[in-house]
């Protein structure tokens, strides 16, 4: 270490984070590589932001950008990304920490940092905030921005910063952003973050909080949330959106504009095995025409917006446990395989202006088979947790609001 002072000056000029616990996970490769590149520290911030600019120009592009170099786009985007968490030398206890809240899942830092690589999911959040922005601006000075459950990188804000800050599309009077997750270690590595692309001028602040229970001061013009995952479960989007809603401005807008569930019947191996053999990765765009065909939609189960947020109705149940009340479906007859079949529930994302996310598009869009649902058929154990009904039943939908959240079938 003295060799080092005596030939390049204090250590503190260099982004040499200490060998600790984050070597014993994935991060090792990007630590491993930015101890072998002695970056200084205002190299290793320039490196991060064209990172994040360059991503962001691909994605605000009008014209169709290829697969591959949207990947090493967001590839670059997110090495550089988990370079500085490991700079904010969160514990072990901190990066891995994950547990179960009232509303749902709070993921680990570590596990949150893939979502800065979902390209798709990003674009469509981007490309529709980036247009909400504009929206607003036409009409104000300033748009004040809150994004709960934001997580270690905010995935969906701040490279769209970046972007606005390198290229003088938006200054810092004109966008301003609250930040909020409720885990210490996202805040941590947040904050290390935003220092190094160099934006707290946006930021209103961090704040470490519940965002079901979070009270902003300002009035809010965009709430931009995702918190969710497949077949909208597990983590609490319902419940951090039906509280924050209260907050928009009366104009106020959400982004995601509309989320729509909808269920469908399919022959699994079809959906999720022989529709993809022949394509080239997971996307709306290459889904197959035989297997769509194939499929028994059940239509739409629950639709999220501004306006169904705030007439939402809870029920509250005997154990304490609030439900909402869905959609009432009657299921399908005359198809011959039904008992064969399996739910799956997907969402439909509409972000801003036709932007958006489709079914296999991301993570959170891709259809999640429920194999405890059966029409026509009857499982050889029956258990508690296992729903049977009948070709031409109705059945009422209701959401669980609860550290597991997810949906209940009742027949009518």
């Amino acid at each position: 270490m003295e060799k080092q002072q005596a030939e390049h000056g204090p250590v503190l000029d260099y982004a040499e984070p200490r060998v600790d616990e984050l070597l014993k996970h994935s991060i090792r490769t990007q630590l491993e590589s930015l101890l072998k590149a002695k970056l200084t520290t205002g190299q290793r911030q320039q490196v991060l932001q064209k990172s994040f600019t360059d991503a962001m120009t691909l994605v605000l592009s009008d014209t169709k950008i290829e697969h591959s170099t949207l990947l090493k786009a967001f590839e670059a985007m997110y090495d550089q990304a988990v370079q500085s968490m490991a700079l904010a030398q969160l514990s072990e206890e901190l990066l891995t920490k994950q547990y179960v809240s009232a509303s749902g899942l709070i993921m680990s830092p570590h596990n949150c940092k893939h979502t800065i690589k979902d390209v798709y999911r990003i674009q469509g959040y981007a490309r529709g905030l980036d247009r909400a922005i504009h929206s607003k601006l036409k009409h104000n000075d300033s748009v004040t921005i809150l994004y709960p459950a934001c997580g270690p990188f905010a995935p969906l804000l701040l490279p769209l910063l970046s972007y606005y800050k390198e290229s003088k599309k938006f200054t810092n009077k004109q966008v301003k952003v609250i930040l909020v997750d409720v885990h210490p270690g996202a805040i941590l590595a947040l904050t290390q973050l935003v220092e190094d692309l160099q934006l707290s001028e946006y930021i209103l602040r961090m704040e470490e909080a519940d965002a079901t229970e979070y009270k902003p001061s300002e009035s809010i013009d965009i709430l931009v949330l995702e918190a969710m995952q497949h077949g909208f479960t597990k983590e609490g989007q319902l419940s951090i959106a039906k509280h924050l809603v209260q907050f928009l401005t009366i104009d106020g807008l959400m982004i995601p504009q509309n989320v729509s569930v909808r269920g469908m019947m399919v022959v699994g191996e079809t959906e999720f095995n022989q529709q993809w053999k022949q394509a080239q990765y997971s996307h709306s765009l290459n889904v197959n025409n035989e297997a769509q065909q194939d499929r028994v939609e059940l239509g739409e189960i629950l639709s999220i917006n501004k306006s169904t947020l705030l007439n939402m109705q809870e029920l509250e149940l005997q154990d304490g446990v609030k439900v909402i009340p869905a959609s009432k479906i009657k299921l399908p007859s005359g198809v011959k395989d039904m008992g064969k079949r399996i739910l799956a529930i997907y969402a439909h994302i509409d972000t801003f202006a036709d932007e958006g996310v489709e079914q296999y598009d991301s993570g959170v869009t891709h259809p999640r088979p429920d194999m405890t649902f059966y029409i026509d058929a009857k499982p050889k154990d029956i258990e508690h947790t296992h729903f049977v009904a009948h070709s031409g039943d109705m059945v009422q939908f209701y959401y669980q609001l609860s550290g597991l959240p997810g949906f209940v079938p009742v027949k009518l």
